[in-house]
């Protein structure tokens, strides 16, 4: 079977069902999802202006989101956030499964761990923020394509986090993934 290419369906399709085999080497990096409606254009001032400063203060820094399996029904992450690295407050239109396979992150008042997950319903706005050692995890959506909501509307709240991006951005380049599911790439 080690010939089998990324998302190669196996088996007799005429009589049974078919599964599918994806490898981690062929992680291709997320690029986003396709818009369909929550375009940054008619976003709330604020989002506007806090997005193009997270861009520019370089938004993967601290980050690295790679697709593992993608279909209709189903979408399968690998993430890894650095430590500290400051994820906005947000919602998507689709429901998400995290589970931690490595690091802690914070989630409001709980800190998750190793093995530790959560289960969040399209709609509802939430943020993370990664432990000392950064968090690895499994992403799992119910969908291949979702629209992302940001959430906070005061320029303090965009300005805390570029000002986060840029002073965390020379110590990020320093760390390691703490289990290293897959091969670090940026």
């Amino acid at each position: 079977m080690s010939d089998l290419q990324q998302g190669e369906r196996v088996g007799d399709e005429t009589s049974s069902p078919a599964f599918t085999i994806y490898r981690g080497k062929d992680a291709a990096l997320y690029l986003g999802s396709r818009r369909r409606g929550a375009a940054e254009e008619n976003a709330h001032p604020a989002i506007q202006r806090g997005l193009k400063m997270m861009y520019e203060t370089g938004a993967s820094g601290g980050a690295s989101v790679r697709v593992l399996f993608d279909s209709p029904e189903l979408h399968l992450s690998y993430v890894w956030f650095k430590s500290g690295f400051p994820l906005p407050l947000h919602s998507h239109d689709v429901d998400c499964l995290y589970q931690i396979i490595a690091g802690s992150m914070r989630v409001g008042t709980e800190e998750l761990g190793k093995g530790d997950g959560m289960f969040i319903p399209s709609g509802v706005p939430y943020t993370v923020t990664p432990g000392p050692d950064g968090v690895e995890f499994l992403e799992i959506r119910t969908r291949d394509d979702y629209d992302t909501h940001y959430r906070a509307k005061t320029d303090a709240y965009w300005d805390k986090i570029a000002a986060t991006r840029t002073e965390r951005a020379p110590i990020w380049t320093q760390e390691h993934a703490p289990y290293g599911l897959l091969d670090e790439q940026q």
